[in-house]
């Protein structure tokens, strides 16, 4: 006679160790996936599982940052977020693979849960304290231990490479602080380079900064947590940097006719490419969709901003139609609904004001800056540059909390500007010529 509490006790537990051999493999195969999109693919792609430990972390680190008072200590806490995150990657990934295989050994042996999680655990780690004698459990133990050591090394190789990518970024944004001010600002950095009468370095480095943004948007869209990895001084950040030579390439563009246009167009193209893409690839992929009152577009702006635009005399027309066929297709793959929403605010004004232009117009005059355009016309050439790149750069820095620059926006947390040191304040003020007795000999006398 059948005992139906033990039949009934023996198919839970077939159906249970069923069941953990089943979410034991997929957890495998999940794990795999994430490590290789995060680590080792060289592409632009998204893990969910490196996304929520990203999101867990940050998330953490911005909560604790609203409880000081300070941007100057809510920087010390943010700087933390980027390291933190690498490290919990490795433990994520480790404790995934733990759980899987202790799963799998569950599901094919008789031991209980326990056990098997001190038998995957002791391979995984290779400390080789517990095995199983079946082989079916001895190929799991195999898996796991080769499966620790890759993780751990493949995490070794990929820190030098975050790291180099860093430095590579922040070698540019602390060469910036000195002829851009620190923080940096668009027309300081007009007007030290016009004080130390070498305008002519203004091109170079615009042509080298448009590098620079190539390298930003390739690197940080590969490997997003450097988003979140903060330069060494809390005056300094690649988005504000990145701002203030591109708001220098525009007031360049707006105020002088005669000092050369391409390195100029080049960083406004490359510069918005890299703002809108990670733009679009990070933030707006993690659900972010608060409506923010800046403006800025996608593909080239609007056709009543590119109608204005031909009008002024600083455009150039190939130059525009090259820059709306390259975000035409920087635009391929990308999220529809995030470049709608960057299009649709180029319906907002720019938070720049007339007052503020025409405020730093003077100080680029009292540096000597060549102005040889109207001013009106050079506002509305201006106003409609940094409308392409306004939006992004400063839904960016809000969510990041970059450095409080001149003319990047507002922060999740009310704080004051940071100005930089102003050149021209500096500058030693010129005596009124005086009279000099003639004391030259008469000789005709």
């Amino acid at each position: 006679m059948w005992d139906h509490s033990r039949v009934s006790q023996l198919m839970t537990d077939i159906l249970s160790r069923s069941a953990a051999s089943l979410v034991g493999l997929a957890l495998v195969i999940a794990t795999t996936i994430s490590l290789m999109r995060t680590v080792v693919i060289p592409r632009a792609l998204r893990s969910t599982i490196s996304d929520l430990v990203s999101k867990a972390v940050v998330g953490t680190a911005l909560g604790v940052a609203r409880l000081r008072r300070t941007y100057a200590g809510r920087d010390s806490v943010m700087a933390a977020a980027g390291p933190t995150v690498i490290i919990l990657q490795l433990i994520t990934w480790l404790a995934l693979y733990l759980v899987a295989y202790g799963l799998l050994l569950y599901g094919l042996s008789g031991q209980s849960m326990g056990d098997s999680m001190r038998q995957a655990g002791s391979s995984l780690l290779t400390l080789g304290f517990a095995s199983g004698n079946r082989e079916d459990q001895t190929i799991i133990d195999f898996f796991a231990a080769a499966t620790g050591p890759i993780v751990i090394a493949l995490l070794i190789g990929f820190l030098p490479t975050i790291y180099s990518a860093y430095l590579d970024r922040e070698v540019e944004v602390t060469m910036l602080s000195a002829m851009g001010g620190e923080p940096a600002w668009g027309p300081e950095l007009l007007c030290r380079h016009a004080v130390a009468g070498n305008l002519p370095a203004v091109s170079t480095l615009l042509a080298q900064w448009a590098g620079w943004s190539a390298r930003l948007r390739m690197t940080h869209v590969t490997y997003p947590v450097l988003v979140w990895v903060r330069s060494a001084r809390g005056t300094r950040h690649y988005l504000t940097a990145l701002l203030a030579v591109m708001d220098a390439a525009s007031l360049q563009l707006a105020l002088n006719r005669s000092m050369p246009r391409h390195d100029a167009y080049a960083v406004l193209l490359q510069g918005g490419q890299a703002l809108e893409v990670i733009y679009v690839f990070l933030f707006r992929r993690l659900g972010w969709r608060v409506h923010m009152p800046f403006s800025g577009n996608f593909l080239g702006g609007s056709r009543e901003s590119q109608a204005r635009a031909r009008e002024l005399p600083s455009w150039s027309r190939q130059m525009l139609a090259t820059e709306m066929a390259a975000n035409l297709d920087a635009a391929h793959d990308l999220d529809t609904e995030a470049i709608l929403a960057l299009q649709q605010g180029e319906d907002h004004p720019v938070t720049i004001t007339r007052e503020e232009f025409d405020a730093a117009v003077d100080l680029l005059r009292r540096a000597d800056f060549p102005i040889d355009t109207p001013l009106d016309e050079a506002w509305e050439q201006f106003r409609i540059s940094r409308s392409r790149y306004e939006y992004a750069v400063y839904a960016m820095a809000r969510e990041v909390d970059a450095t409080p620059a001149p003319w990047s926006g507002p922060r999740r947390v009310p704080t004051p500007t940071l100005w930089p040191t102003f050149v021209v304040d500096l500058l030693p003020e010129v005596s009124p010529p005086t009279e000099h007795t003639n004391t030259t000999p008469d000789t005709d006398a």
